[in-house]
């Protein structure tokens, strides 16, 4: 594929920076000679699944993992000499969760630059055939084309305004239960 001299025109665009978008810009930059590829992201570089989804859940579920486990330790013969219970500290359950985040948006933007893959961050609109118009975070737009255009865009939770009383009770998403800096009731361990 020929590079073009238009810096708006692309190889290949991905509309989403998430697990398909990704792994399809990265190969394609490196096995296409001549290629130029971007990623439009709006808001999670690499995607739901390092940011607020698949990684950090794991993250919160290994934290319980842990605190169950120390529940358990006289039945591995492994007693606590501490004065009292242990308590659940959420914030630092939280924290760990945000340090690993950060480590992996980290790792995308290095893998980004490691494989010429223009990562812009904004939101893209389809305004023709292969044309993408981004607004761009700070202010402004910009304008993009491509040979070839991928819609990765992933998916979103939702909340059902048709169930009555619902958006009253306030839900919570994985977003917000994966922001959580407390418990509504004492977590004593051992």
């Amino acid at each position: 594929m020929a590079q073009t001299s238009n810096p708006d025109h692309y190889s290949l665009i991905s509309l989403g920076s998430g697990e398909a978008g990704k792994y399809i810009a990265w190969t394609y930059s490196s096995r296409v000679p001549g290629s130029r590829v971007a990623a439009i992201e709006k808001q999670w570089i690499g995607g739901s699944c390092p940011n607020i989804a698949c990684l950090p859940s794991k993250n919160f579920v290994h934290s319980a993992k842990v605190a169950q486990y120390s529940q358990q330790l006289p039945q591995y013969g492994i007693l606590r000499n501490g004065t009292g219970p242990s308590q659940l500290d959420m914030v630092t359950v939280r924290e760990r969760k945000r340090e690993m985040v950060n480590g992996l948006v980290s790792m995308h933007e290095g893998k980004f630059k490691d494989s010429n893959v223009e990562l812009i961050m904004g939101t893209g609109a389809f305004t023709g055939p292969k044309t993408i118009e981004i607004t761009l975070p700070e202010g402004g737009k910009r304008t993009v084309t491509a040979d070839i255009v991928l819609v990765c865009t992933g998916s979103r939770a939702t909340i059902d305004n048709r169930i009555p009383g619902l958006l009253e009770a306030k839900p919570l998403t994985h977003i917000e239960i994966l922001e959580i800096d407390h418990v509504s009731y004492p977590v004593h361990l051992l």
